[in-house]
């Protein structure tokens, strides 16, 4: 019969316990025999609960130490706190479920990931061989629409192009954080040659651009391809979904060392359950609209991730009809 159930382990320890405490008492007869008698008895009953405690518990739960800690810990029997097992078994427990639902959580964005690429690719691809096979039966002679559809075909390659870009960089980003190039820049002249670049296309919507700069300084440190970049995701987007006869604005704060830098905007605004995607791939608050006016829908998870790499982050405040404001932090240069 195996011993390994409580029940079982108190039965061995009592029926030997008295049989040894019956032999030893039996065979004293004098009081110096039973002094010593009692001495051996402890030590007998010492060194046998050592052995069972050892074991059917210790040398077990060592294994599972052993488990949970990758054989990193406990090597002989004072490395091990009986005490503390439950709690941090538990906090083991914890934290593997934790990994799991991560991991849980990564393959659904994966799977979401891989649908919204394939989405993406479908549209654009799906027009070329639309335009391409009527070409093929007979449109490429007819000058109504030859040139027409070749034009449009090529806008769909663009369109093509600069998902596969986008994506390209999202991937550089994630793996080359390091080789980023960190120096000190005029951040301030930087905004003003990113508003100046979008001026015609704000001048078609009648939107005005603006730029304050409350800050003591000028300067700040980071990657300025990196952060022109970021101004330019940010004043497509806010000039996308902006109103006509609106304005889109870049302001500068100071943070003591840091300078806070917002871009804002009067436009259609966001709706609050969909600040918290915001930033995913190819996420789309309109998707019919977004659409319409172009885009990969890579441009804020592109921000995300260059801010990210200056270890910062950007933040979104919005209310639908009244307008949105994207702000990050650099750190102030000399």
């Amino acid at each position: 019969m195996k011993i390994n159930t409580p029940i079982r382990i108190a039965i061995l320890l009592s029926v030997v316990i008295f049989s040894f405490a019956f032999i030893i008492f039996y065979i004293v007869d004098d009081r110096v025999n039973i002094f010593y008698s009692l001495i051996v008895f402890i030590i007998f009953i010492t060194a046998l609960i050592y052995y069972v405690v050892k074991k059917f518990f210790h040398e077990k739960i060592k294994v599972i130490y052993k488990s949970i800690y990758k054989f990193k810990g406990t090597s002989n029997i004072r490395d091990l706190d009986i005490e503390n097992v439950e709690r941090e078994a538990e906090e083991w427990a914890d934290a593997k479920e934790e990994e799991l639902n991560a991991y849980k959580r990564d393959e659904n964005y994966r799977r979401e990931f891989l649908g919204n690429v394939s989405h993406e690719l479908k549209t654009p691809i799906f027009n070329i061989q639309g335009y391409i096979q009527t070409l093929l039966d007979g449109g490429i002679n007819d000058e109504n629409i030859n040139m027409k559809y070749l034009e449009r075909t090529n806008k769909s390659v663009d369109r093509m192009i600069n998902i596969v870009e986008d994506l390209e960089v999202i991937s550089r980003l994630e793996t080359e954080q390091s080789e980023l190039e960190f120096q000190s820049f005029n951040v301030v002249q930087l905004a003003k040659e990113v508003l100046d670049a979008f001026e015609m296309r704000a001048g078609q919507m009648h939107i005005k651009l603006e730029l304050s700069n409350e800050s003591q300084s000028e300067i700040a440190v980071g990657d300025r391809d990196k952060i022109q970049q970021v101004f330019m995701n940010l004043i497509s987007n806010s000039i996308k979904y902006g109103k006509e006869n609106g304005s889109t604005s870049i302001k500068f704060y100071d943070m003591e060392k840091n300078m806070l830098i917002e871009v804002a905007d009067d436009g259609i605004g966001i709706e609050e359950d969909s600040l918290d995607r915001l930033f995913e791939r190819f996420y789309r608050v309109d998707k019919n609209r977004s659409r319409e006016i172009g885009g990969t829908g890579l441009g804020l998870a592109i921000v995300k991730h260059i801010l990210e790499g200056h270890n910062q982050q950007i933040n979104v405040r919005s209310t639908v009809g009244v307008g949105s404001t994207f702000s990050f932090i650099l750190e102030k240069g000399k």
